[in-house]
């Protein structure tokens, strides 16, 4: 059980598959349930806790180890898949027919592997601060300035910087396993990777019948970095709501939870008016501002 990870109401489950997962719950009182699955649960804490207001949330954290059912063709793990599939047979384990999923950065990896293979489940779809990449990168500044230490990193990613100590702090719950883990960078923000090839990925966005939002900050290196990409995939998933905000950057989880909160509940407020079954156009569910 990874305990250090999540900062509150820490859980365990054992699957059929032999697969432990740890998770938390917040909110049990609502009857719609919320989804997020992430590396760790600290920073992301308020997100979720103001998502609980009004949903059952479980934030499922995304393992390193252990057994593993999704491979590539030569063997080696597909870990945007695993993560989706763990997530997957988390909710049929605890009996959860039917949820909203919410991922922010690598956190969206399951939620693109549940649209793909189980979109049935799904009601809505936060996919925030990154999307599937369809196109080359425009830039390499995220990963450059990674190289600089995380402290260049931090400063560029959030504006709160008297809040970089306690992100430090979460990103040290990680110890050497996301190091240690064979090929595990390369998925972390490739959601693509879930699909054989980029045309299959473009197909399958092209037929999303689920209600996706994505979210994205104007000063957000990561972004900019995939400019390109993300406006292809705004541009290219059915009934998508693009939702740009103005200054934001990366870590908007700690910049402004609140906001990425009412963010979220806006859009599943929208899309329950049909908006996106205006398919084939961007029209009046998108939202730039």
């Amino acid at each position: 059980m990874e305990a250090n990870k999540i900062a509150k109401n820490a859980k365990s489950i054992v699957l059929d598959n032999g697969i432990e997962l740890t998770y938390c719950e917040l909110g049990e009182e609502n009857n719609e349930v919320m989804v997020s699955g992430a590396f760790y649960f600290h920073t992301l804490m308020p997100v979720l806790e103001g998502l609980a207001k009004r949903f059952h949330v479980y934030g499922v954290v995304m393992r390193f180890d252990g057994p593993t059912t999704q491979h590539n063709k030569d063997g080696t793990v597909n870990w945007s898949r695993q993560w989706g599939d763990d997530v997957y047979q988390f909710t049929k384990a605890l009996g959860i027919k039917k949820f909203h999923y919410i991922g922010k950065c690598h956190g969206i990896n399951p939620g693109w592997f549940l649209i793909k293979e189980h979109p049935e489940v799904l009601d809505t779809f936060c996919s925030f601060f990154l999307a599937p990449h369809l196109c080359k990168q425009n830039s390499n500044q995220w990963f450059d300035l990674k190289k600089e230490g995380p402290i260049s990193l931090l400063s560029r990613a959030m504006k709160k910087q008297e809040l970089i100590p306690i992100k430090l702090e979460e990103l040290n719950t990680l110890g050497s396993d996301k190091m240690s883990t064979p090929g595990i960078e390369e998925y972390v923000a490739a959601p693509e990777k879930i699909w054989d090839s980029i045309e299959e990925c473009e197909e399958t966005l092209k037929n999303v019948t689920t209600p996706v939002c994505l979210m994205f900050g104007t000063d957000d290196i990561l972004f900019l970095d995939h400019f390109d990409s993300n406006i292809k995939a705004l541009m290219t998933i059915q009934g998508c709501k693009c939702i740009i905000l103005q200054g934001e950057r990366h870590l908007m989880e700690i910049d402004c939870p609140d906001r990425v909160v009412s963010e979220a509940c806006f859009f599943i407020d929208e899309s329950r008016k049909n908006y996106t079954h205006n398919l084939g156009t961007v029209g009046p569910f998108s939202d730039i501002r």
